[in-house]
């Protein structure tokens, strides 16, 4: 037989070959292995392969680090914006979180699910797709300028044994999310990637009014689902995170945790 299946392996194109258990499988969706989504497991990822007796190894992959946490936020970079909204300069302090054994457990059934459902929302392909960022904003990034002169990128990244979404500024290849009341900046994250007529802009002050399919953005150390939010601050477009039923988006800035009551939501076209 050929190549095992590995967690953390991003995996692609869509025809790659795998052992598992003794059975080839062949990949459908292109993503980003974790543990608990081995083949026998994810049927909307991998099938069994036709041709049992060869496997195929030629697909590109590596080791997803993406998983990060620690209690200890060390803040060892200053990220400045000015603006003509009178915007203060303020820093983004890093916050190197160490991975630990406790980002890879296995994700509960229902999460999963809500993966799948996302992989076979039209058999043309996903409406959209979380693939790990490598130092490049791809074309079909969710993404948008400002009066900052910058452009800031929807992206997530791991914190405190959670998924949480927020926006990447490509400048300084960071991710700004929030957490516990304060402002996370994260090295290793992933981007979100989408058909931009596939999904769209909701406004909202509670995601449990948005009866369409919303974009999972990750969730909780407890597995509450978490959604994208888009947060206007002065004039200019942040994204950030709400939880299902919340009342309240947040974002990081200025070191800071900040919420609002009235937020926009991603959401999946009809």
């Amino acid at each position: 037989m050929g190549e095992k299946w590995r967690a953390n392996v991003a995996y692609g194109p869509a025809g790659t070959k795998v052992e598992y258990d003794g059975t080839v499988y062949e990949l459908i969706q292109p993503h980003t292995s974790q543990v608990g989504w081995e083949p026998t497991k994810t049927p909307a990822l991998w099938r069994a392969a036709r041709d049992q007796k060869h496997s195929s190894s030629h697909h590109h992959h590596h080791s997803s680090d993406s998983d990060s946490s620690d209690d200890d936020h060390k803040h060892h970079d200053s990220h400045k914006h000015s603006s003509d909204h009178k915007h203060d300069d303020h820093k983004h302090d890093d916050h190197k979180h160490e991975s630990s054994n406790n980002n890879q457990q296995q994700p509960q059934q229902q999460q999963f699910q809500q993966q799948q459902n996302v992989v076979n929302t039209q058999v043309s392909g996903p409406a959209y797709t979380w693939t790990r960022y490598n130092g490049s904003v791809p074309n079909n990034a969710i993404a948008i300028s400002n009066s900052l002169g910058k452009t800031f990128v929807v992206g997530r990244g791991n914190v405190e044994n959670g998924i949480h979404p927020g926006y990447i500024d490509p400048a300084r290849n960071k991710l700004y999310t929030s957490f516990g009341g304060k402002e996370v900046v994260l090295d290793q994250f992933e981007v979100l990637t989408a058909d931009p007529n596939r999904v769209e802009w909701i406004r909202t002050s509670n995601s449990n009014d948005v009866t369409k399919e919303l974009v999972n953005g990750g969730h909780e150390s407890d597995n509450t689902p978490t959604y994208v939010c888009k947060i206007d601050v002065n004039g200019v477009p942040y994204f950030g995170k709400t939880y299902k039923g919340a009342n309240t988006a947040y974002y990081g800035l200025d070191d800071k945790e900040h919420k609002v009551n009235n937020w926009e939501i991603l959401a999946v076209k009809n």
